[in-house]
């Protein structure tokens, strides 16, 4: 295991006996923390791999988030880049966000959190998509480097999140 996942999983450890809630607020802090990002989220999937619940936000996406109706449930048929890390099941990273052509780009509605740089990716147990994890506005680019140590992290934060969620 990396050091530094080691040390985020050491700082999340505490939180693994207290309310979901303050569990998966160290998640988004750990997840910030060990990219260099400013937001992050992750989001459960179902078992047919079609539907995403967001259950994750870091308190730095929701406080420059001004959407008044913030949904938590989303078809994956429906969803923009951030859903390219299932339906192409690896990391997907975009350091250039503005400036990005894609097909699957459908930009943010009003009053979403600005978005420069983003890379999320799909955690797998037994073989099947359980989380897509994400984080946003590192300073310099995303690297597979970054996508590893985020992909280590979330798959053991999610053997203590499953037996809560």
């Amino acid at each position: 295991m990396h050091p530094n996942v080691q040390k985020a999983l050491d700082r999340l450890a505490p939180y693994a006996a207290k309310s979901l809630d303050e569990y998966k607020d160290a998640i988004t802090r750990e997840c910030c923390s060990l990219t260099g990002s400013t937001i992050s989220y992750f989001a459960i999937m179902n078992h047919a791999e079609d539907v995403l619940t967001m259950i994750g936000w870091s308190k730095s996406a929701m406080v420059n988030c001004s959407m008044i109706d913030k949904p938590i449930v989303y078809k994956l048929a429906e969803t923009g880049l951030w859903g390219d890390a299932v339906r192409e099941r690896k990391a997907v990273i975009t350091n250039d966000y503005k400036n990005l052509v894609k097909p699957t780009k459908k930009g943010y509605p009003s009053g979403h959190v600005n978005v420069r740089r983003h890379m999320n990716l799909p955690i797998f147990d037994k073989g099947r998509v359980v989380v897509v994890v994400g984080v946003g506005n590192k300073v310099t680019d995303y690297t597979l480097e970054d996508a590893a140590l985020l992909g280590e992290f979330m798959g053991e934060a999610w053997k203590v999140l499953k037996t809560r969620v």
